[in-house]
Order: C-alpha cells, then structure tokens, then sequence
C-alpha cells in the first residue's frame, strides 16, 4: 500500500505539491472563521508538515535514482546543498542522532496543537505543565544534538531540507531508462561517477562542445567551479565550538526553559522573565560569534552557520510578540494598523489576518516562543 502510494506521489509530484499548498494557505485563513476553527487549522498544518516531510523523502531517494524528470522529459539534477550533506551524514553515522532529530522535529510540528487542545480540554495549569515538559524533551534532544556532532551548533531545523521544486517536475520516468541514464552501457554520453567520491567526470569532447571549442573555455571551467564547501568533509561545514562558543550555545539552548519556569514562577505579565530570557538570548548571540571568529579569522562563516546565526538573529522579533510587551506597546499598535488596513481595498486582508492573529500570540506560548 504504502509502495503505490509512494509511485503516485512520484508520479504527480508537482499536482500532490499544488494540493499542499492550498491546504496550508487555507490554514492560514481558518481561525476567527468558526468555533475550535484555529485548532481546526493547527490540526491541518500539523499534518501537512509531517506529510510534507515525508514527500520531500521520497522525492530526495527518486531523484538519487534518476527517476525524476522535469516538463520537457530531462532527468532531473539534484545539487545538494550543505545543510543537507552536513545533516545528512550525521544521521548517516549515528542511529541516535537520526531519531532525536526526527523526534525535535515531531515536537516542533505539533507543539502548537498539543498547547491549543490541552488549553480547551484542561484548562490553564495543565497548559504550562505540558509547555515545560515539551520545552524539556527539546532541550534533551538539542543538548544530544550537541554530543553526537562533536560539541558543533545545533540548527533550528535538523532534518534535510526539499532539494526538489515539484511543481517543476513532469511524469516520473521508467526504472529502465533510470537505469540507463545512471551508468548504463547504453547512454555513451553520460558522465562517468566515481564510485567512492560520488563526483561526476565528463568526457573532454563534451566540454569541448558546450564551450564551443576553445573559445569559451576559460567562461565554461569558471562556471564549473566547486567552492572549498562542496568537496570539504561534512562534518567540517560546521566548526566545533571552544569552551566559549560552546557556552553561548547551551544557554541558547537552555534560554527556552528558562522563559517558562519564569513564567510559571512569576507570571506572564512580569517583565522579569521577558528581560532574562532577551539577556540570555543576547549574550548567548555574542559568545557563539565571538568564539566562531576567533577560530578561523581568515576563513568566512560557513553557509550553515551563516544561515543559522541570520535565522536565529531574526528571533529577536518574537520578543515584540511576547507579554508584557506585546499588551504594552504592540497590541495596540498593531491593532491601528489592521483597522487602517482594512479599509482600503487588497489590504483588507491583511488587516482580517492581523485581527484574527492577535489573539493567538497573545494565548498561546508557542506561536511566539521561537524555540
């Protein structure tokens, strides 16, 4: 059952993908709409990012194959990138770190929907239990993240990324002509794939070709250039941390807990909590990069930690969204611009999603927590 439904997701990927996302943008549109609508909508999306998930697997082992083809019947060429070759030969090596990463990854595509349906079903004090033991199952997995790499920084996403647009894709093509375009004896023009390495050769006559000669040459050897990431080990695309860096990312890690242990201590309209947890989260911020820069001075961040320290840079902004600011200064503010917006005609959506989001990120913990 599950084999022919994983041919048919092959075969219509770029229809199964078009089905996605309209189920997602309708979530994002549902709550306000009816009763339990936002827990309506939560369930929706919460499924969708495991089904999701698990597209993006099969899609990744059919174009290892040679199985995808784009509109026009072309093979389609999968550039992995070095987020996915970093955490995919962790989870290659250890078995441990495969399953904390699937399991970080379930809690946090479902976080939201626990939190609304033990807030309808149990009420408040329930709430925060189950918020800090979901934080607490994070931190343990985070903090076995951080072991099993070998003391390196733990990314917000842990699983490989989509390295197939599906909605570029055409009908899947046959294992037999996979099989020819892989190696087979058949197809002389295919580059020759070094067995160990993975790296792909191509004959000098086709060089010669698409360069037109001689002529382009120098243009076409540019163009075909590898950066030091794409042929560096994986495990070097992220640098372990010294005694610095690997203190900044602990509190990091740890900052989550620490914010709901303050709120359960103090409440969520003390400023206590909000300021420590900013504290935490600054300094942590500053350790990391200056331990990161006082590795390599002469070598620039790497795409994962460039990315990721953007990513985590951009957190900053869940603070705006959080009690006691948010009642204070950022409700009633963006309560005047979503009534500003919605008269005025294509804003008017703008300001009903900003109207029907404002009490979610003031209820709920996890649609502001960012971690």
């Amino acid at each position: 059952m599950l084999q022919k439904y994983a041919q048919f997701v092959i075969n219509n990927a770029a229809q199964v993908n078009s089905i996605e996302n309209g189920l997602r943008m309708l979530t994002y549109i549902l709550p306000g709409r009816f009763a339990d609508s936002e827990l309506a909508s939560e369930a929706i999306y919460t499924l969708l990012s495991f089904v999701g998930v698990y597209h993006d697997g099969l899609l990744s082992k059919a174009a290892k194959t040679g199985l995808l083809a784009d509109r026009e019947g072309k093979s389609v060429e999968v550039e992995v990138t070095a987020f996915n070759r970093y955490h995919g030969r962790l989870s290659t090596q250890s078995d441990v770190y495969r399953a904390a990463a699937l399991l970080l990854s379930g809690l946090q595509f479902s976080e939201k929907l626990i939190e609304m349906a033990v807030v309808k079903r149990c009420g408040e004090k329930a709430r925060w239990k189950v918020v800090f033991w979901i934080e607490m199952a994070k931190v343990v997995l985070r903090l076995n993240l951080l072991q099993i790499s070998g003391r390196r920084m733990v990314t917000g996403n842990v699983i490989p990324e989509r390295l197939v647009d599906p909605a570029q894709l055409g009908p899947a093509r046959s294992m037999a002509d996979a099989g020819r375009k892989n190696g087979g004896a058949e197809d002389d023009d295919a580059p020759w794939k070094g067995e160990r390495s993975g790296l792909k050769f191509r004959a000098v006559r086709d060089i010669l070709a698409q360069s037109e000669g001689t002529a382009h040459l120098g243009a076409f050897v540019s163009s075909e250039a590898r950066s030091p990431e794409t042929v560096s080990p994986a495990r070097s695309l992220v640098r372990r941390y010294n005694a610095l860096g690997l203190v900044g990312e602990l509190l990091f890690i740890l900052r989550p807990i620490l914010y709901v242990i303050g709120i359960c201590k103090l409440g969520k309209s003390d400023w206590r909590p909000w300021a420590l947890s900013l504290l935490v989260e600054l300094a942590s911020r500053q350790m990391i990069r200056t331990d990161l820069h006082a590795t390599d001075k002469e070598v620039p961040e790497r795409t994962v930690e460039k990315d990721e320290l953007s990513r985590r840079k951009w957190l900053f902004l869940y603070y705006l969204l959080r009690s006691p600011f948010f009642d204070r200064f950022t409700e009633s503010r963006m309560t005047r611009v979503a009534d500003w917006c919605s008269n005025k005609p294509l804003l008017n959506l703008v300001g009903a999603l900003i109207h029907d989001y404002l009490p979610l990120w003031q209820q709920y913990y996890f649609y502001t927590s960012a971690s």
